[in-house]
């Protein structure tokens, strides 16, 4: 049972368009999993809807067609890096999606699509996490898969900006709880943890962080300038 779920102003922003691409790849990733978020996004819109309907309509100025189509023209230019609508329609997965659906069962749709777009290239954090940048088409956030073995130990970290966090497979823990397939975890500055793995499977994790995180410990100091942060 999904026991972590965006706040309610995230799903507003979502429900408007108005959050950031990166956050919203990772509110949709949640809503994959959770129907009690879908159906609040679903009475958002309504609800907006409705608000429209009772407004006073007003005169438009002579430019507002030009200015429409100049954003028609900027949307459809943007598409296709930060498009994160859905279609109906079951992705065809390339070779890396397909791959990592065998070993973890099948994953959201929005994450099997940025997967299809780049070869997966996973880089070893310590031995029991790794780690893979993913292309979101911005330029704010870091947007990654994180896996960590089946009963392995990720780094003690603080974080430097705000880490959102979709568990897609398996589950973790930390002093501050335990996480499982579909939560949505938010950590900010002072969060200190250290995630661990259930030891029974590995867990895979979409994140969204904000800044890069900071290592605790004598060789996190050591480490943490070399740690960078790849917005795309």
């Amino acid at each position: 049972m999904i026991q972590h779920h965006p706040d309610d102003n995230l799903l507003v922003e979502y429900a408007n368009g108005t959050l950031d691409t990166a956050q919203a790849i990772a509110v949709k990733a949640h809503l994959h999993f959770c129907t009690k978020c879908q159906q609040n996004v679903k009475r958002i819109e309504q609800i907006g809807g409705a608000m429209l309907d009772i407004l006073e309509p007003e005169a438009l100025g002579t430019d507002s067609f030009d200015k429409l189509m100049d954003s028609l023209d900027k949307l459809a230019l943007e598409s296709p890096k930060g498009n994160i609508v859905e279609t109906p329609q079951s992705p065809k997965l390339g070779k890396e999606a397909e791959d990592l659906a065998k070993q973890y069962g099948p994953l959201p749709k929005i994450v099997s699509k940025m997967i299809n777009n780049q070869s997966l290239k996973w880089k070893y954090v310590n031995s029991s996490l790794q780690t893979r940048h993913l292309v979101a088409g911005q330029t704010t956030h870091q947007v990654s898969l994180q896996k960590i073995n089946a009963g392995g130990i990720a780094p003690e970290h603080d974080h430097r900006g705000t880490e959102m966090t979709v568990v897609l497979k398996g589950s973790f823990s930390d002093k501050q709880g335990i996480y499982q397939e579909g939560d949505f975890i938010i950590k900010g500055p002072g969060d200190i943890h250290q995630p661990i793995s259930a030891r029974n499977e590995d867990c895979l994790c979409l994140s969204v962080e904000s800044a890069p995180v900071k290592l605790t410990g004598f060789f996190g100091r050591i480490i943490n300038p070399f740690i960078k942060h790849h917005a795309a």
